[in-house]
């Protein structure tokens, strides 16, 4: 299926974009009510730093006529230090749209660059690698039309995780800010926790306390899509 922007424009980012990607990746927060973990503020700019990442080549932005910029996906290299199924995978994304410009074909356009360039890598590997290549993305469970993108494009759910923080001020003789940061892993996926057992109603320390659900979703990276891109490309 062919997408087509209407009165928008497609570039690779520069260090320059950076404040209005960190922007995106804030409205779409606010709006999901959810922070996707590896994409967060800081996150973003060390990974834009990333020796094995180049914006050039690995990044895209949507914009409008007038700047805005509506649309963001990357794609990076995951190695054994990074990432829990670093052992099936050799890349992760991410794709933003801006919450206005969404259900044009941007996320469809976005993630289909990802796979793209991330065939490409597979010319530099062995066929053994080929066959164990994998993409992997992180979305807030909430994010139900991210979810149904990525199923309609032969993503599978992999996992679902909560991800808790909790902040509060230590009663001690001095004063000492304390972080506990928990995953709890999900055997199965299933409806919602009740608002009776979610974990937002079980741990209630004083001072903040941050409860996320997230699903992380995989998709083999197939050699023959390689090589039909290839003859597609040819019979052109």
């Amino acid at each position: 299926m062919a997408v087509y922007l209407r009165d928008l424009s497609a570039r690779a980012p520069t260090a320059a974009d950076l404040p209005a990607v960190k922007e995106l990746f804030a409205i779409c927060a606010r709006v999901e009510g959810e922070l996707e973990g590896h994409e967060e503020d800081g996150d973003l700019s060390a990974g834009w730093q990333r020796t094995d990442f180049q914006l050039s080549s690995d990044a895209w932005l949507i914009l409008t006529r007038q700047g805005l910029v509506v649309g963001y996906g990357a794609v990076w290299p995951v190695n054994g230090d990074e990432a829990e199924t670093a052992h099936k995978g050799m890349g992760a994304f991410c794709v933003r749209v801006h919450p206005a410009y969404r259900g044009r074909g941007i996320g469809t356009l976005l993630l289909r660059l990802v796979e793209q360039r991330a065939r490409s890598a597979l010319e530099n590997v062995d066929d053994r690698a080929r066959g164990g290549a994998f993409l992997t993305t992180t979305v807030a469970y909430g994010n139900r039309s991210a979810r149904a993108l990525l199923e309609r494009e032969g993503y599978q759910l992999e996992r679902s995780f909560w991800h808790i923080v909790i902040e509060s001020q230590a009663q001690a003789a001095w004063s000492e800010r304390v972080s506990l940061t928990l995953k709890l892993e999900l055997e199965e996926e299933g409806d919602a926790a009740s608002a009776s057992k979610s974990p937002a109603r079980l741990l209630a320390p004083a001072g903040r306390t941050m409860v996320r659900h997230y699903c992380c979703y995989e998709k083999p990276l197939v050699p023959g899509a390689l090589c039909l891109e290839k003859r597609e490309a040819g019979e052109a």
